[in-house]
């Protein structure tokens, strides 16, 4: 039984729903509003026939409600509800589970189209709920799902999700939903602001990235080498970012990055310090990232500072203002200020104006660690010997 449904579109090319382009816009709007962004958006809904995020949109932006529009909307929205609840109906009643499982993924994937959060995932969970169906069938409904979480930055439901999705692929998954997984996982933990465990699992990512439905191939490069600048060191910068074949193809359509990481490298501490900025503003542009602008920028800074101070017993603050590129109050302030909170191993003599290291000695702090555990293990020995003489 052949049916098709009433207004559908024909598009040229493959679309993934929802669509996390129309979120970044938003996002964008909510923060930066411009008259080309709000007709984008518009566009984008009337196009999409997305009734319930028009609502949700309007309420975001205090938009006057077009009720015509939003009536036209809602008609669409309800022929092809009704349209798919037939396709699934004939499915169960004249074909195989496969055709039934199709017009399920259908159902979700409208709901998602439209921006119907509860029903996306109440479509999603009786997929995920079904008797007898492939472990490989549930995960893709369970990403969906996530998808549709971070689509509303919905956190509490994207983090109970991965949850699950991550032990069934754990019991049974293939290589490819698991290695999406991760990439779902890496997005949610840059919005949780676990930037070490998002940027071991970006770098694990870059050479096997295929999440096109989340975000853009460069936009992920972007993530993969902003977190892993924070958290490797400086030879496995080198071979993996800076050497990197994957990163190599994409960082140079991102000039203030290449940039950034390049003096960082290089020890350029004035030109990196000129970058700052230009990567503060994309930070502020993207939905995941603007929450955590000021302590990744905040950290890019620390990051430096530790390094170019590694190499002095002390410094004059004037010699190193002009190192970096900035007066001796900035200097002096933000060094005041990272030392009382314990982030730089150092301490500002402000009479004689120098930075003095005091750099923790490993070898006698190793040392110290072992010599603590040997008195554990010999206590831990003499009360079993006395329990054994009893």
């Amino acid at each position: 039984m052949e049916m098709s449904a009433p207004g559908a579109k024909e598009k040229a090319e493959e679309t993934f729903e929802p669509n996390m382009g129309l979120a970044q816009h938003v996002f964008r709007q909510s923060t930066a509003p411009t008259a080309a962004r709000e007709a984008t958006i518009r566009k984008s809904i009337e196009d999409g026939f997305m009734a319930p995020y028009y609502a949700h949109v309007c309420g975001l932006f205090g938009w006057a409600v077009d009720a015509g529009l939003a009536a036209r909307m809602a008609a669409a929205n309800e022929a092809e509800a009704a349209y798919l609840a037939a396709k699934e109906a004939d499915a169960l009643a004249n074909q195989g589970d496969m055709e039934v499982l199709d017009a399920l993924f259908d159902a979700v994937k409208f709901r998602a189209r439209i921006g119907d959060k509860e029903n996306a995932y109440a479509a999603a969970d009786a997929i995920r709920d079904r008797p007898k169906i492939s472990t490989g069938k549930r995960i893709d409904a369970m990403m969906m799902k996530i998808r549709v979480a971070l689509f509303f930055n919905d956190v509490a439901t994207c983090k109970a999700q991965l949850a699950e999705a991550k032990k069934i692929g754990e019991d049974g998954g293939d290589w490819d939903r698991n290695n999406r997984l991760s990439v779902y996982e890496s997005l949610f933990l840059i919005v949780n602001r676990d930037i070490e465990a998002a940027a071991k699992k970006l770098l694990g990512g870059v050479a096997t990235f295929t999440c096109v439905e989340l975000c853009a191939y460069p936009e992920f490069v972007f993530y993969a080498v902003l977190t892993n600048l924070l958290t490797l060191s400086r030879p496995e910068l080198k071979k993996a970012i800076i050497d990197g074949p994957e990163v190599l193809q994409v960082i140079k359509q991102i000039p203030a990055l290449a940039a950034l990481v390049t003096s960082c490298y290089e020890c350029d501490y004035a030109k990196y310090f000129q970058t700052i900025p230009e990567i503060e503003k994309l930070l502020e542009n993207d939905r995941y990232l603007a929450r955590h602008a000021r302590f990744v920028v905040r950290e890019l800074r620390v990051l430096v500072y530790c390094q170019f101070l590694v190499a002095y017993k002390s410094v004059t603050l004037a010699s190193m203002a002009e190192t970096f590129g900035v007066s001796v109050e900035f200097l002096d302030g933000e060094l005041a200020r990272f030392v009382a909170c314990g982030r730089l191993p150092a301490k500002v003599d402000k009479v004689a104006n120098v930075v003095e290291t005091n750099r923790p000695d490993y070898k006698s702090a190793k040392y110290q660690s072992i010599i603590k555990s040997g008195d554990v293990l010999l206590n831990r020995i003499q009360q079993l010997a006395r329990v054994v003489s009893i």
